[in-house]
């Protein structure tokens, strides 16, 4: 492939345009926690003899990247009021401890503390504390205890009450109780059978469910905005895996109503690829975050998150620690920048190749000196690299806030009709992923009210009136 052109571009010119042999409703492309939430929604409330495809490129069982993320259920304490990231993080957490409860996911609500080491650090838990108050979140406009992620202060002895193992320089915390971990794939098999297997979550069960279909190890290698009429013609390839470069596997053509766009780090290269869009090409990076796992002395105590205060130069959590469902111990992650946006595009892949963990031991010297800040009595030789994880993050021109980047779901966006881009999903993709699915779904069913993909009777009408309701979209 010529360097002077993206991947994207690329492909277009290695796959001519291919009439269609069949027609679906509905293509999610992606196979991650979102893109099977997004498909299950679908599959749910678009209607009976609807179909949904998803399309994951693996062509293994489909997993999560629950080795390559710290499977925490967020609060949504950290985001801007009115931010999708709030909105869809609280939201996705009342949905996902529920989804556990009733399909026997395994979770634990831990809570979490946020603990500051020194007196310059407690107007940071103060602005969380308040920001926890603010009048949306609250049930009853006069009872802050009714808040949607409710927070409470402590001294630096209440913080230690609860967690032994912290620090005598700990003078502050912000207790969070609704933070908590899952098994992030408990919750993937969970969707995957919602969406294939008709009677599976009896709740989401209605007379009018659609067809289901998952398809591994294909691959998407060029879109095509439908000539005539408001569909989407898409190629997809399987037996491509161990190809050489310009070779190709097997190629089918499908026609779409609906695509949406759920690829992770391959959004916004599948975006890019898109025929006739004229728009600026957003800009990704990819960011990596280690993590160490610790058996260790210093942390027999401890039975909830700890966060520390980030430091004021950087634009994370800081280095935190986590515990699984077992009850291990691990920190992270940390920020590492890999490539910009001109090597994403060229090679949308070029992360893979930066997986495997930073195992130096000035990374190590690292962790320790962060996390020792707050538990004092960690061991330096106990700290052992164990996995990292790639995060996609998005450059919002329009963005006030240049240390804050929001979730992107662009859709009905010039001559896009039809076309829905899930960008950016980074932290909290996984907490907000079930909202995610019922907020796309809803965009759609929106459309459908107002009549741009399908003409429908006043019963239906009535019915997805109620459904869409909850959501601005």
């Amino acid at each position: 492939m010529s360097k002077a052109i993206s991947k994207a571009k690329y492909l277009r010119q290695l796959y001519p345009f291919k009439e269609p042999s069949t027609s679906i409703d509905h293509l999610v492309i992606g196979g991650g926690v979102v893109g099977l939430s997004v498909a299950a929604n679908l599959v749910n409330t678009s209607g009976k003899d609807k179909t949904t495809f998803l399309v994951e490129r693996r062509g293994q069982e489909i997993q999560t990247n629950r080795a390559r993320n710290s499977e925490v259920i967020h609060s949504g304490i950290y985001y801007p009021l009115g931010s999708l990231k709030s909105k869809l993080c609280i939201r996705g957490r009342d949905l996902l401890y529920d989804r556990c409860k009733r399909l026997g996911i395994n979770y634990k609500n831990t809570g979490k503390i946020v603990v500051a080491t020194s007196p310059s650090q407690i107007p940071y838990l103060e602005k969380l504390h308040k920001h926890s108050q603010d009048s949306s979140f609250l049930s009853n406009p006069n009872d802050i205890s009714t808040s949607s992620i409710f927070t409470k202060l402590l001294s630096g002895e209440e913080a230690r009450e609860l967690e032994p193992d912290l620090s005598k320089e700990v003078c502050k915390g912000l207790l969070i109780p609704s933070t908590g971990i899952i098994d992030s794939q408990g919750l993937v098999d969970s969707l995957s059978r919602e969406i294939e297997e008709s009677e599976y979550n009896q709740e989401s069960l209605t007379e009018d469910r659609g067809e289901g279909i998952i398809v591994l190890g294909t691959r998407v290698v060029r879109i095509d905005k439908e000539k005539k009429g408001n569909g989407w013609i898409v190629q997809l390839e399987t037996n491509w895996e161990g190809l050489e470069e310009g070779e190709k596997g097997d190629v089918e053509s499908v026609r779409a109503d609906i695509v949406v766009n759920a690829a992770g780090l391959g959004a916004v290269s599948l975006s890019e690829g898109v025929s006739g869009d004229n728009e600026d090409p957003i800009k990704m990076y990819a960011v990596k975050g280690n993590y160490m796992s610790y058996k260790g002395p210093g942390v027999g105590n401890v039975s909830r998150l700890i966060y520390p205060c980030p430091s004021a130069n950087i634009d994370h959590l800081g280095i935190h620690l986590t515990l699984d469902l077992e009850g291990n111990i691990k920190f992270g992650p940390d920020v590492e920048i890999i490539g910009n946006s001109k090597d994403y595009s060229i090679n949308p892949e070029f992360w893979e190749k930066h997986l495997s963990p930073n195992n130096s031991i000035k990374l190590i010297n690292k962790f320790f000196k962060n996390v020792s800040n707050y538990l004092p009595l960690i061991d330096l030789n106990k700290l052992q690299p164990d996995y990292s994880g790639i995060r996609p993050n998005i450059v919002d021109s329009s963005s006030k806030n240049s240390k804050f980047s929001d979730f992107l779901i662009k859709h009905d966006n010039n001559n896009k009709i039809g076309f829905i881009e899930l960008l950016g999903f980074n932290s909290p993709g996984l907490t907000s992923s079930l909202a995610i699915g019922e907020y796309v779904s809803k965009i759609l069913i929106q459309k459908q009210i107002k009549g741009k993909y399908s003409k429908i009777g006043n019963e239906q009408i009535k019915k997805l009136e109620y459904l869409s309701k909850g959501w601005e979209a």
